[in-house]
């Protein structure tokens, strides 16, 4: 087993989630169990991403802060192998199900957003359910190029980036000053 630490959020590292474009699948796991999985891809030479951002807790009593890298999608990790290859994923019990990905072009498009919002280092916070709205393009920016749904009041805009099969947004901070473009 990998350790924890090593455990890359999308294996090979180098290659673009567009690579696997018409192979993906998405992996319903037990609870907690992200990194033991992704350790299990890994040893099988899988193609796998499973976003992760940090996320500030306050522990003990001085209210010490600690940070720690969760997933974005608690219980879930994509995948891009061959319905012929499935068997390698048997192998292990934290597996619950696997969940086929009809729109493969639109799910990569939607996980791009969201690996561009966490690669931005922005303040992320995961909301169940899908956000409805306009949507528009950010400009220019460090999210320049991401398409989502502006939520929130002027002064504190956030784009919200929904993935419909998880049925979940990720929300990003949004400078006030980001020229966006209605679509």
């Amino acid at each position: 087993m990998i350790p924890k630490e090593t455990i890359p959020t999308r294996y090979p590292d180098d290659r673009s989630l567009d690579a696997d474009l018409g192979a993906w699948w998405v992996m319903h796991i037990k609870p907690n169990c992200e990194k033991k999985m992704a350790s299990y891809l890994m040893t099988r030479n899988v193609s796998y991403y499973f976003p992760t951002y940090t996320r500030k807790t306050r522990v003990g009593n001085l209210g010490r802060m600690r940070l720690a890298a969760v997933p974005v999608f608690k219980g879930y990790i994509c995948f891009a192998l061959s319905k012929e290859d499935h068997h390698l994923l048997y192998g292990t019990d934290k597996l619950v199900r696997i969940i086929k990905v009809e729109d493969q072009e639109s799910f990569v498009k939607e996980l791009s957003a969201v690996a561009r919002a966490i690669a931005s280092g922005e303040h992320l916070a995961i909301r169940g359910g899908l956000v409805p709205g306009k949507r528009v393009l950010i400009l220019a920016g460090p999210l320049e190029g991401t398409e989502g749904v502006v939520v929130g009041k002027p002064q504190v805009r956030q784009l919200a980036l929904s993935v419909e099969m998880f049925n979940q947004t990720v929300l990003v901070r949004l400078d006030p000053l980001t020229p966006v473009e209605v679509l």
